[in-house]
């Protein structure tokens, strides 16, 4: 009894696949004279391909697509070998290696580490979200603010440097041996002082951008805190 059953149930099985392999045919596009020479080979080779080796399965399924290469375009040739390979391949070695162990595999194992999100509050305890996201964005202007506070400063240091450094090589050029006329002198402090602005021109930008950017910065904080006292009243 359990024998006849096992083959009934074989015998659907492959009438199954034949099914599979003359709809999947049609819905390819290949010519009827094709999806009629399919279906044929497929009940030849559709029990071949059961409990044999990848390699075998693979050498099989090109004998058999061979005798189908005067009715397929290179193709359909190369659809109906894909859909072979990754339908009843894909399937047997999966069946082979849980079901009946044949197949030896290396398993390999790595751990993940799973983050939960945090335990919600309390709604009591909760912020609301509008509340939430202005202060997000406050925080963030004040850090940004910061930034820019530093930057700022750092301008104005690197600009006093290069000024001092600069005065002290054309102090040491001067000579004050000789006795120096008001227009000369004059003059002299005056490219003295065009000298200085042109060597801190470029951090003088630099440092008047930085600054444009804190005030726009400092305005936006100004504007949230005017939405927030705004929507209380």
């Amino acid at each position: 009894m359990e024998a006849l059953k096992s083959v009934i149930q074989k015998a659907a099985r492959l009438k199954r696949d034949e099914g599979i392999v003359h709809l999947s045919s049609l819905q390819r596009g290949l010519p009827w004279a094709a999806v009629a020479q399919i279906a044929n080979l497929s009940k030849e080779l559709l029990p071949e391909l059961r409990g044999v080796k990848r390699s075998e399965a693979l050498s099989l399924i090109q004998k058999w697509l061979s005798q189908c290469d005067h009715l397929l375009t290179p193709y359909h040739h190369t659809t109906m070998y894909d859909f072979m390979v990754q339908t009843y391949i894909h399937h047997q070695c999966l069946y082979q290696a849980f079901l009946k162990k044949e197949v030896n595999r290396q398993c390999m194992h790595s751990h993940l580490e799973i983050h939960v999100p945090p335990h919600p509050l309390p709604l009591s305890e909760g912020t609301d979200l509008g509340v939430w996201e202005k202060q997000k964005a406050l925080k963030e202007l004040m850090a940004a603010e910061t930034v820019k506070l530093e930057e700022i400063h750092r301008l104005k240091e690197q600009a006093k440097a290069q000024i001092l450094s600069k005065q002290q090589v054309r102090l040491s050029d001067l000579s004050l041996e000789d006795r120096l006329e008001k227009q000369t002198l004059e003059s002299m402090v005056r490219s003295f002082l065009q000298a200085e602005v042109e060597d801190v021109k470029e951090i003088l930008i630099k440092e008047i951008r930085a600054t444009q950017e804190l005030l726009e910065i400092r305005l936006s904080q100004t504007a949230l805190h005017g939405v927030g006292h705004s929507s209380g009243l």
